[in-house]
Parts: C-alpha cells; sequence; structure tokens
C-alpha cells in the first residue's frame, strides 16, 4: 500500500457511542488504578470548528493528525516556563497531506505567535466539561 493508498479523507471509522464511552470510561478507570484521582488528569481536550476547519483548509490537507505533547502549567492552567509549574499532558493537532507529512508552513518551526501550524491549548476535561455523563 503506497503512502497515497493510506492517507486519504475516509481513514478511521465512526464508533457508537456505547463504544466511545466504553473505552473512556476504560481510560478513566486505568488513570485511578495507576493512583491518580478523579479529576486530577485530563481525560479531553474541546478545540472549535472554525479552529479545526482552519487546519482542514489547509492547501493539500486530507485530514488531521492529533500528537501528544507536554507543557509547563500552573494550578489555573496557564502556561509557564519550562521548570515552573505541572508538566501536563495536552493535545496538537496538525493537518496532514496524501503523502502522510504534516503541514507546517514554517519547516524549521522558528515563526512567532503561531500563525494557525498546528492547534492546541484546547479547553481540558475535566475543568472545562460542565457536567459530563459519569462515564466519560
Amino acid at each position: 500500500m503506497t503512502d497515497r493508498e493510506k492517507y486519504h479523507g475516509d481513514v478511521g471509522r465512526f464508533l457508537s457511542g456505547h463504544d466511545a464511552r466504553s473505552r473512556t470510561a476504560r481510560y478513566k478507570r486505568y488513570k485511578q488504578e495507576q493512583g491518580h484521582k478523579p479529576d486530577t488528569f485530563t481525560r479531553a481536550e474541546f478545540f472549535g470548528i472554525n479552529r479545526i476547519n482552519k487546519l482542514l483548509g489547509r492547501e493539500d490537507c486530507v485530514g488531521i493528525r492529533i500528537y501528544y505533547g507536554k507543557t509547563c502549567e500552573d494550578r489555573d492552567g496557564n502556561l509557564v516556563d519550562d521548570g515552573e509549574g505541572d508538566l501536563k499532558s495536552r493535545l496538537i493537532l496538525v493537518g496532514v497531506r496524501a503523502d502522510g507529512t504534516d503541514i507546517f508552513d514554517d519547516p524549521t518551526g522558528k515563526k512567532d505567535g503561531g500563525d494557525g501550524d498546528a492547534l492546541g491549548d484546547g479547553h481540558e476535561c475535566p475543568r472545562h466539561c460542565g457536567n459530563p455523563p459519569s462515564s466519560l
């Protein structure tokens, strides 16, 4: 299978609500079995449709790759310098071309401010989830 056959707009499959809830509940149980107290670990992040559409609207974009990353944050979730605050797991969304490469306008990674090369710092759950079902 060539890369062109691997990366296209129909990769992935839809899950039933039951399957999705089961998977997220399994993750929550796992974290708690590892000694994490409820509501002390990130279970999800929310990203707005306008931001996602901007990534999808980039030239040659056929989908999104989601990376796991780490940031240093204070107790209120604000970004702080490396070595300060707590190291938190966060998601990074990046547009992907049909050949499987990530879409970055600046391959050196030296642009300041971020112009839509990638999407991060979504609203964390449980901090910003409202009242989700207990299984999530």
